[in-house]
């Protein structure tokens, strides 16, 4: 949602986002947005149940052990806490990794990361892609 905070840096590269996920809306409305008006959010949100753009990006699903027994998750979330965040439940399913995108208005794919445990770019990378791909 870092995303979000930082949209008028997106608007003003004529950039646009989908945010794509896999569990049910209602889900979502009770864990990741329940404390967001959904109906503000300045980007798309797709439901894709069958995760077949999970698939069609190469996005893996973690193994528990990875997740459970790696002392980093624990470092990042207990960080986290300290600077104030709050963590919010997770979805249906805590071992699908995500990934951050950046595709060009030809279609071409410019920027490509997809997510190891609790690792996800910072915006500031994005909107470099993001800036680079309309530039």
């Amino acid at each position: 949602m870092k995303v979000r905070e930082r949209w008028d840096r997106w608007e003003r590269l004529g950039a646009a986002a989908v945010f794509v996920v896999f569990d049910d809306p209602e889900l979502l409305r009770r864990t990741m947005f329940d404390d967001i008006d959904v109906s503000s959010l300045p980007f798309d949100v797709a439901v894709d149940r069958s995760r077949s753009t999970y698939g069609a990006w190469g996005l893996e699903r973690a193994r528990h052990r990875d997740i459970w027994l790696d002392p980093n998750v624990y470092r990042t979330y207990w960080q986290l806490l300290r600077a104030g965040d709050r963590l919010r439940p997770g979805g249906s399913d805590l071992l699908q990794f995500g990934g951050d995108f950046v595709v060009d208005a030809a279609g071409k794919l410019v920027y490509s990361r997809a997510q190891e445990r609790d690792d996800r770019p910072p915006v500031g990378e994005l909107l470099s892609a993001a800036k680079r791909a309309v530039g």
